[in-house]
């Protein structure tokens, strides 16, 4: 047994044992999942003080707000440096973050982030164009976006005719015309995977210059982080581009929801429009889910608007539950992600590639976002 307040160690049988009942719950096998979200939470009250002393202060459990990654991140193993570090972009003023990975916790992360794609985006396909609209992992080694879809491509993609068009000065466009042109001939599926601003920005740049494509059949659209710098556009919109210059079916679109503080996504579930902009319910999984917490006294809420708290058990280097600075809108089909509490500003990734997108900011523009 362990003292009330021993940290419990990297390869400590406690740690064994919860990583591998973690993998068996992304696998649909077994474990309960509230009693290994119990076993997570006790792992992060013996490790972190400081979240020891927060749930004491207010609920346990609770999640820790992404601002803390901003200052003094949790990492919960001091007996095992971590092996991958990413960075949070400067969302809101604050400086960026640091999320660190055992090699533990980064395994938990590609297993996640296979399962879901797995389920969500690549069922009914085999080996499809995989075209990323995100930087490549050697040019962005701590964008978590850039990453994540890159062990997507390479795990399901035909390598052939997939690849990544996203470049420091924007959308390759010979690169995309050669990868798209190959699998049209070819007919085999696209996947289209990247940050919405992208894909927006490269539509209607396309559209100026007459440019479309009737993809072949099941192919489909996965973009992620919002595009938020000059206004939100909505999920019809989306659709609409989709198919006005790829041929992708409405309801072959899907968006994802992710964060550099968790090692896994939530996708859109039920194809109903619950957000001001169309956004969609999150499907939550066994391992991770989506809730809403009252402003005033952080109570869960079935029902209206509040903030977002992401549970994600294959997180395993730091507390489980992140407070993400997002709006939730909680309902019957799940809880929709409506917009982002610190002045509407994009998150990092977000961020992020808005900016290889449209540019760097002009001076005025920076001057407002210290003002």
């Amino acid at each position: 047994m362990h003292g009330a307040s021993t940290p419990i160690a990297y390869h400590d049988p406690f740690v064994d044992e919860l990583y591998e009942d973690i993998g068996r719950l992304v696998d649909g096998e077994a474990p309960a999942a509230e009693e290994v979200e119990s076993r997570l939470r006790e792992l992060a009250r013996r490790n972190s003080e400081a979240t020891a002393a927060y749930w004491d202060l207010h609920e346990a459990g609770l999640g820790i707000p992404d601002s803390a990654y901003k200052a003094n991140a949790p990492y919960l193993f001091r007996d095992r440096p971590p092996v991958r570090v990413f960075r949070t972009s400067n969302t809101t003023g604050t400086g960026t973050g640091r999320v660190a990975y055992s090699e533990r916790g980064m395994a938990l992360m590609d297993r996640s982030i296979l399962a879901n794609a797995g389920r969500h985006v690549m069922h009914g396909l085999v080996r499809p164009a995989v075209v990323r609209l995100v930087p490549s992992e050697r040019a962005a080694p701590t964008m978590v976006m850039a990453y994540g879809m890159e062990l997507i491509a390479r795990r399901f993609g035909d390598p052939r005719l997939s690849g990544c068009v996203l470049t420091d000065s924007g959308v390759d466009r010979a690169a995309l015309h050669r990868l798209l042109d190959g699998a049209t001939a070819e007919e085999r599926p696209v996947v289209l995977i990247g940050g919405t601003s992208v894909f927006v920005n490269l539509c209607r740049s396309l559209t100026r210059d007459g440019k479309s494509w009737a993809l072949p059949a099941g192919s489909r659209l996965v973009d992620a982080g919002g595009h938020k710098q000059n206004r939100q556009v909505t999920v019809e919109e989306i659709r609409t581009l989709a198919g006005e210059v790829f041929g992708i079916e409405p309801r072959a679109h899907r968006n994802l929801f992710g964060m550099t503080e968790l090692a896994s996504q939530l996708y859109d579930g039920e194809d109903t429009s619950a957000g001001p902009s169309g956004e969609r319910p999150k499907r939550s999984e066994p391992f991770v889910r989506a809730q809403v917490r009252a402003t005033g006294d952080l109570t869960l809420l079935d029902n209206g608007v509040g903030l977002l708290e992401v549970v994600d058990l294959c997180v395993l280097d730091r507390p489980c539950a992140v407070l993400t600075g997002d709006w939730g809108l909680a309902g019957p089909a799940g809880t929709a992600v409506v917009g982002r509490i610190a002045q509407g500003r994009p998150r990092g990734c977000s961020l992020a590639l808005d900016q290889i997108a449209t540019g760097p900011p002009s001076p005025a523009d920076r001057r407002r976002s210290r003002a």
